[in-house]
């Protein structure tokens, strides 16, 4: 299946305004949206609690454990308790029973944790001030949120971008209260085209357009970046030299192009980004993690490599169009790598011009900001070895002396420790935590 890309109206002018934050009722199986947030266990210990979306279109809160790496789905079973199972999506037999403590204004203040084994202990809420804001890229409007530590500032920022496909601010799995609980304020917005955004969003996979724009990939998901960031300088509460993007999977590869483009931002942090041609990163996808036998494999990888082959020359079209034809009759296993979407010879071409020949490399030697690339050993959607050396060869060849990169063992895409997939693979939260303190000065770090 092909990326998810967006396409860009004008050049990027950013305004933006801020509107009162709303508080609606939460649906049957989900926790009110005043639960999320930071909660502190001991001075050195912190937990989250997050919003998410999951690919169903849920949506379900996460607790993570900053020290421990635990990340799991909370399953309410009351207005006031929810409960973690063993496993990420697993309810039973609970492992933890959290119950959300409030005052005689219902206003939550903490946590009361107690343990399947017995261990019981409790949780001071963080305060944080939460704020829905709009900001505009040229005729683009994006809608997000935008959370402050409620110490004194001016904060450090952080912008976070999406990976691939329609994806609102609540993507972003633990990260947004992570990086609060380092005393950074954070924005997350709803990518163009969904959530409260406006925008186009081109999909090189949904069919014949009745217009190809001229437009290239990564332009408007880039510009959109750039516009948060400058959305960020304007605000008062923000230190305006202190900003810096993070991104996960095509967001990790939109920091390091956002970084190149304006020398303002701060930092760039790449987690299981992509570094190298985007044709190479879909091939490399093609028949991985898809239960196929070694000869399945092969016919998936055949067949990707016959469509980028017309897509790129325009040769053997009739032939791309036979052995799809085949696959949808014979093999239902390859239909989701057969192109079923494109219609056109015009298309495919259209789509290798503009999005699959791109590749972030060429704007790497304009970084110029500190850098953090991390990737998972088991990764299926990035190639890691090769994303890190190829990060780690185009910035030592610009000069740029300040970059980390780090791969996980035993790691997925989302870093996420393997084959339980039920915590953050061990040294993700303080990899991020001890990078960002010894380059980012956070004066307003999240006190009680």
């Amino acid at each position: 299946m092909l990326l998810v890309y967006a396409l860009i109206f004008a050049f990027a002018t950013a305004t933006w305004a801020a509107v009162p934050a709303r508080e609606p009722g939460p649906k049957a199986g989900e926790i009110p949206r005043a639960y999320y947030g930071n909660y502190r266990v001991a001075p050195d210990h912190m937990i989250g609690i997050d919003r998410f979306i999951n690919d169903a279109g849920d949506t379900v809160a996460l607790i993570s454990d900053y020290q421990s790496g635990v990340l799991r789905r909370l399953f309410p079973v009351s207005e006031t308790e929810s409960v973690m199972g063993p496993g990420f999506d697993v309810q039973s037999p609970p492992e933890l029973r959290v119950r959300f403590v409030r005052d005689s204004k219902r206003n939550v203040t903490g946590l009361s944790l107690q343990w399947a084994n017995g261990t019981t202990n409790s949780a001071k809420r963080v305060p944080l001030k939460e704020q829905e804001v709009t900001f505009a890229d040229g005729a683009v409007r994006l809608a997000g949120t935008l959370m402050l530590p409620a110490t004194k500032g001016p904060h450090p920022a952080i912008v976070l971008l999406h990976g691939s496909g329609p994806l609102t601010r609540y993507s972003f799995g633990p990260c947004p209260h992570f990086f609060t609980s380092l005393g950074f304020a954070v924005l997350i917005y709803d990518k163009r085209g969904t959530g409260a955004s406006t925008g186009t969003r081109v999909d090189a996979s949904t069919g014949d357009l009745a217009h190809l724009p001229a437009e290239y990939y990564p332009e408007g998901l880039a510009d959109d970046a750039l516009a948060a960031f400058r959305y960020l300088q304007g605000r008062k509460e923000i230190n305006p030299k202190e900003i810096g993007v993070w991104g996960s999977s095509e967001g990790g590869m939109l920091a390091t192009q956002a970084a190149a483009r304006n020398k303002g931002i701060a930092f760039a942090i790449c987690s299981s980004g992509f570094m190298g041609p985007l044709w190479e990163t879909l091939y490399y996808q093609a028949a991985r993690g898809r239960g196929l036998s070694a000869a399945q494999a092969d016919e998936v990888l055949a067949f990707t490599s016959l469509w980028m082959k017309v897509a790129r020359t325009g040769n053997e079209y009739e032939l791309f169009l036979k052995q799809r034809e085949e696959a949808r009759r014979e093999k239902p296993w390859l239909s989701s790598y057969t192109s079923d979407d494109f219609t056109s010879l015009e298309q495919m071409r259209w789509t290798w011009d503009h999005i699959l020949s791109f590749s972030p490399l060429p704007a790497l030697s304009q970084v110029a900001c500190p850098v953090l690339g991390l990737w998972g050993e088991l990764d299926q959607s990035t190639d890691a070895a090769a994303a890190e050396r190829n990060m780690r060869a185009a910035l030592s060849k610009s000069g740029n002396r300040d970059v980390t990169t780090k791969i996980f063992p035993n790691a997925s895409h989302p870093l996420m420790e393997m084959p339980s997939g039920s915590r953050m693979a061990p040294g993700v939260f303080e990899t991020l935590r001890t990078w960002l303190l010894a380059r980012v000065h956070a004066p307003g770090l999240a006190t009680d």
